[in-house]
């Protein structure tokens, strides 16, 4: 049996893409027509113009690739297109993946969550799945649905939705790369489905190599160019101490203040023209000097400098003392102050540090396995050049950015601490 389609949506990166019945109730809620207003890539478009792509595009397009996945990878030995009560419920899972996401995606969930005592956007999203989509989920066990999209439960099925190889990166890969016009991303992705199978919890992909190791680099490359861009992350830095404050100083609400109300009307509110708005507004109207010159340098594209910047050792652990502190001072306000009163600097909010998380090139939570002539080896043991190279590697690094007219006097700071190098390219 196959799905039937109700309507088509054409979408700038894999054409038309067929909704069902249920799958239209869905887009048509207010909720998800929330994620329309909703950057992908958060202040990525500060640096790469194009990329203001939206997590309703992104939405579809996971769930087109979740077709592409049930219609050609074996799962347990069995294609899942044919079952169409499985294939819906996969396409659901897709197509809500990420109903629950801030304004400028995860740049303000980091604060949420780090800051504000908020939950994930997965959790956010279980929130309000439960309360505002129970009637159109009637027929599915919506715990089922949402512990898959927190990554929990579901077994091999699961792993089509959060692994090394998903299609949720399927999309986003492919989607970042289109709007930015960073060509890493494009990778072979269709190829890779014909030739990948889920057993166990492994990632087996028959024979070809080579078209592994493309997607691996490529998702490699994104984070360096894109994903980590020190410019990008400047903004980010940004936003996230104006979200805190404006939500503290109450000129935002709390997103678990709507959902603790089910507010719908409210969530469908609590998208990027929300945050902007309240920017212009604070910048004119606001008391906090300090909150309203960082508004300012936000909106007319006035970035905070980087300091100091050093990539950490990428197949070692991090044991600099100048790293340690800048990884405790995340998040960590107390932390920054002490650390701005000992290098005299008294305005110890214009500091910004960052210690990008790591990023595994591969998930060990989801191994990838190339199965050939002589069986099955896990690809991490490959003879491949490029696995060699990256396939231990982790990208990771730790910077200070601050107020320009700090920048000399933290990075001579810096140099005393890390022994003559400024640190800074």
């Amino acid at each position: 049996m196959v799905l039937e389609v109700k309507k088509q949506i054409y979408d700038s990166v894999h054409g038309y893409i067929g909704l069902t019945e249920i799958e239209l109730k869905v887009v048509n809620s207010p909720l998800f027509q929330r994620l329309k207003n909703i950057m992908m890539l958060g202040t990525v478009n500060f640096v790469y113009p194009g990329a203001t792509n939206n997590r309703f595009e992104h939405s579809l397009g996971t769930m087109f690739m979740m077709e592409q996945f049930l219609s050609h990878i074996r799962v347990n030995g069995k294609i899942l297109a044919d079952d169409n009560e499985t294939a819906q419920k996969m396409r659901l899972v897709a197509l809500l993946h990420d109903i629950g996401h801030y304004p400028l995606s995860h740049i303000t969930e980091h604060i949420i969550i780090k800051k504000l005592g908020g939950r994930s956007h997965e959790e956010f999203g279980t929130e309000i799945i439960k309360d505002f989509f129970s009637e159109t989920l009637s027929s599915y066990n919506i715990s089922e649905i949402t512990d898959m999209i927190c990554g929990k439960g579901g077994g091999e099925l699961g792993m089509l939705i959060s692994s090394a190889f998903d299609a949720d990166k399927s999309d986003y890969l492919l989607r970042d790369s289109y709007h930015t016009g960073v060509g890493y991303g494009n990778v072979g992705v269709q190829r890779l489905i014909r030739i990948a199978s889920f057993e166990k919890g492994k990632i087996i992909f028959d024979k070809d190599e080579a078209a592994v190791e493309s997607f691996l680099l490529g998702r490699y490359h994104m984070f360096k160019s894109v994903y980590h861009h020190k410019t990008s992350t400047a903004f980010e830095l940004m936003i996230e101490r104006i979200f805190e404050y404006l939500v503290n100083e109450g000129a935002l609400e709390h997103p678990s203040d709507l959902i603790g109300a089910r507010d719908e009307m409210g969530i469908f509110a609590y998208d990027d023209h929300m945050l902007y708005s309240a920017m212009h507004k604070y910048v004119i109207d606001g008391k906090n000097e300090f909150l309203k010159e960082l508004i300012h340098m936000f909106l007319l594209r006035k970035p905070i400098s980087v300091s100091y910047i050093n990539p950490l050792p990428e197949d070692g652990e991090d044991t600099s003392e100048e790293n340690r502190m800048i990884k405790e001072m995340v998040y960590n306000d107390s932390k920054i102050r002490d650390f701005a009163e000992k290098i005299g600097i008294g305005e110890w909010e214009w500091i910004f540090p960052a210690y990008l998380r790591p990023l595994g090139i591969i998930d060990d939570k989801s191994p990838i396995y190339i199965r050939d002539s002589g069986g099955v080896s896990n690809i991490l043991k490959s003879n491949g050049l490029i696995m060699q190279m990256i396939g231990k590697k982790k990208l990771y690094d730790a910077r200070i950015y601050a107020h320009p007219k700090y920048k000399a006097k933290l990075s001579k700071a810096m140099v005393a601490l890390n022994g003559g190098s400024d640190g800074v390219s």
